[in-house]
């Protein structure tokens, strides 16, 4: 021959085809070309179907059809990648992949094999030099195109964006009441759960949100579980990389037939069968396959990292779903109208509350309490037998001892709203002294005979004319006692001034026609039995009322107490005053009955005595009070809380990181390659200019796309086969023809040993 030629050796789709492996190294004399047989290979017609890979004898051909062809192969077993340039009368060459002629043992490079060194260019047959309407090399480099960033970027757009948008709008949305255990990532950590404020949506039948952070959670692992496919697609960059870089070489480096269609299988579905399977071909034992090259494992690394990744995200996914919750709940919002649920003493009813000249308290005569002021009396009954169009209301905090506070009434809509008030509180404690006085016998019992010796020697108080013992409720200040007459007034001139705590002793008695047997441990009694039929009760109390602050809870219509201060004794002499006016004293009395006669214990008597006593303090003087704006008011509604366990939120947000990670690294390792392009003369393309193609991104398609090895196995007759090898998409590089002879058949062909693909010549005929 005047002029070298290189061949390029065609990938069959079933490797087995093309590359027979105990093929004597010879060659025998090529059958004539018939008319049967179109696609049999000539030596003179179809040059590019068989081509010489060493450029000083004929000792190796290379056949890209018809199997029938009576060759003799040598035993390649490793591939490497080149782009053959044949003589001008040849159809220009094609980017394919090829195996060396060297012996699988024979780690070095042999002299036929094709590479992009100086050795090569020098020979004019890789470089910009080479003949005019061939395939040749660039002596420049390029470096990984769009082609490989797209799919990186939709990759770290879903593994990284994902775990963003969730973490943001946990954050944003996370419900800051102070029940949820605050805001933040340490937050929810400690409370074991994000709590986040879904909102709400309205129609017109009902209430219903959606659970974002799931719906984002089931979206993430859905397009990562898609995303695999398109990470190894990255990583087939870098196996595109290493297999270039070993094809310079054609070591021990390179891929066997087998090893590289597991490869395809791998990098190309990246599904559990593919992956398994080449997992069977690595654990079998060394005497069963070849020597695993380095670009081999590292994609099978790389494939089971993206493998356990993605099936890991949709158990944690799972997991989430799982014990992910909601429920209901009322959270604030703005309210701009007037509120008037707090309380304050009614200044227009005292002008001058603390005159030192006063004869008597505000409200106070020898007459009565309030005796010009009708409606003070009726709005104080209305609250102490809580009637719901009452003005206020009284009720015991049993968390803050028994305190008793004033509320605004039912009528003032404040129910739905949150809010803080200033109001009055009053709290109680007594001791029960019937057992504490002298005792006198009476029958088979005793009861109170005087309590002269714990300094109340006018107790008890017996009506004047020795009338008998009736209900009181007695008001001490430095030893005098007032209201057994006329209230307040009974207090020596000037000497009404009370402390806070207030000091009263209470005397109830009520009649009942009852067995004395009745109360069993009469020496631990509230109450006298004796004398029949009357039953008595002797309390000491202690009376502190304060400015309070409170606030209200709609969700679970309580009252907090925020903070007290006891009141002034001006004010305090006030509003007691009903209390010994004996206002209240009927109201008292009625309330203690029923426990003090079923209760053998001191303690509850005393404690519902406390409760009852602080209630009607209050609600006697209700009518001396006003309401007033309340503070920090806002108008709750009905929202639903997302309960999210911090968990496995935070796994998930940590694998979609991690897998962006990996998806950055392997696309950095793939940008560290650096590879000469593939120039297409403008014969090829059709226009003015030459275009470039990248020799990686054609390897990359070889490693994840099965049809360039199709378009090796069944070249076209129209001579465009090379220019369809460097085809920007993988749907171009095979020839779609429609006609009867582009059909594939599948069987046992007449004649033949092997069972495969065929593609009719004519006159051939099928055993299966």
């Amino acid at each position: 021959m005047n002029s070298p030629q290189v061949s390029s050796i065609a990938l069959d789709c079933t490797l087995r085809k093309h590359f027979p492996r105990d093929l004597p190294y010879k060659t025998r004399n090529l059958p004539p070309r018939s008319p049967d047989f179109p696609n049999q290979p000539s030596s003179s017609s179809l040059p590019s179907t068989i081509a010489m890979s060493s450029t000083k004898d004929v000792d190796n051909f290379v056949m890209r059809e018809n199997p029938a062809t009576s060759l003799d192969l040598p035993t390649f077993n490793q591939y490497y990648l080149s782009v053959s340039p044949l003589e001008s009368r040849s159809p220009p060459a094609t980017f394919s992949a090829d195996r060396s002629s060297s012996p699988a043992s024979d780690t070095r490079r042999p002299s036929n094999c094709l590479s992009y060194d100086s050795e090569i260019s020098g020979r004019g047959l890789l470089d910009d030099t080479a003949s005019s309407g061939l395939l040749r090399t660039s002596t420049s480099t390029r470096r990984l195109g769009l082609i490989g960033t797209v799919p990186t970027f939709f990759v770290l757009l879903i593994s990284f964006g994902f775990p963003t948008l969730i973490v943001a709008w946990t954050l944003k949305h996370q419900d800051d009441d102070p029940e949820s255990g605050g805001r933040g990532i340490a937050a929810a950590i400690r409370n074991g759960s994000f709590v986040l404020n879904e909102g709400k949506r309205s129609t017109r039948f009902d209430q219903h949100v959606s659970l974002r952070v799931l719906m984002f959670s089931a979206l993430a692992s859905h397009l990562i579980s898609v995303t695999s496919a398109l990470l190894m697609t990255v990583v087939a960059y870098r196996a595109a990389a290493q297999w270039l870089s070993s094809s310079e070489t054609c070591t021990l480096s390179n891929p066997t037939p087998l090893q590289y269609g597991l490869l395809c299988r791998t990098l190309g579905s990246s599904n559990i069968m593919s992956f398994l399977k080449s997992l069977q071909y690595v654990l079998r034992g060394s005497s069963r396959r070849a020597s695993l090259p380095p670009m081999f494992k590292e994609a099978l690394r790389a494939a089971t990292v993206i493998y356990i990744f993605t099936h890991t995200v949709g158990v944690v996914d799972i997991w989430l779903h799982g014990t992910t919750f909601s429920t209901a709940a009322m959270r604030p919002g703005p309210f701009t109208e007037p509120a008037a649920f707090g309380v304050d003493f009614n200044s227009t009813l005292c002008p001058n509350p603390h005159s030192k000249k006063a004869k008597l308290p505000c409200l106070c005569s020898r007459d009565g309490w309030a005796f010009n002021n009708t409606d003070v009396i009726r709005t104080g009954y209305s609250t102490s037998f809580n009637q719901s169009d009452s003005a206020f209301h009284v009720i015991t905090l049993a968390n803050e001892r028994d305190t008793a506070i004033v509320i605004p009434g039912y009528n003032s809509n404040y129910r739905e709203k949150t809010f803080i008030a200033n109001t009055f509180a009053a709290r109680a404690q007594c001791k029960s002294i019937n057992n504490l006085c002298d005792r006198v016998p009476e029958g088979t019992g005793t009861y109170t005979g005087n309590c002269s010796n714990i300094g109340y020697p006018t107790i008890p108080y017996i009506l004047p004319d020795d009338q008998g013992i009736a209900d009181y409720v007695f008001g001490f200040v430095n030893g005098s006692m007032a209201g057994q007459a006329e209230g307040i007034p009974d207090f020596p001139k000037g000497k009404w001034l009370t402390p806070n705590p207030t000091s009263l002793v209470l005397q109830l008695r009520w009649s009942l026609h009852l067995n004395p047997d009745l109360v069993i441990n009469q020496g631990e009694s509230a109450v006298d039995l004796f004398p029949t039929p009357w039953v008595t009760l002797y309390a000491t109390c202690e009376l502190a009322y304060y400015n309070a602050t409170v606030k209200y809870h709609p969700v679970s219509d309580s009252w907090e107490l925020l903070n007290s201060t006891l009141s002034s004794p001006d004010l305090t002499s006030i509003i007691w005053a009903p209390l010994i006016y004996q206002h209240a004293t009927t109201q008292i009395t009625g309330s203690v009955i029923g426990i003090a006669m079923n209760s053998n214990s001191q303690e509850g008597v005393m404690a519902a005595l406390n409760q009852n006593l602080g209630r009607n303090a209050l609600s006697q003087v209700a009518g001396a009070f006003q309401p007033v704006p309340a503070l920090e008011v806002y108008l709750m509604h009905p929202v639903v809380l997302g309960l999210y366990p911090a968990a496995p939120l935070l796994f998930l947000i940590g694998l979609l990181y991690l897998y962006s990670a990996l998806t950055l690294s392997f696309f950095v390792a793939s940008c560290t390659a650096n590879y000469r392009s593939i120039v297409i003369p403008p014969e090829m393309t059709g226009k003015e200019k030459e275009r470039e193609r990248s020799a990686l991104d054609l390897v990359q398609t070889y490693l994840t796309d099965p049809v360039p090895i199709v378009s090796e196995s069944f070249p076209a007759l129209d001579g465009k086969d090379p220019q369809r090898s460097v085809a920007d998409d993988a749907l171009d590089m095979v020839y779609d023809g429609g006609g009867s002879r582009e059909r594939l058949r599948i069987g046992l062909l007449a004649g033949q040993a092997r069972f495969g693909l065929w593609r009719r010549t004519g006159r051939e005929s099928f055993a299966l």
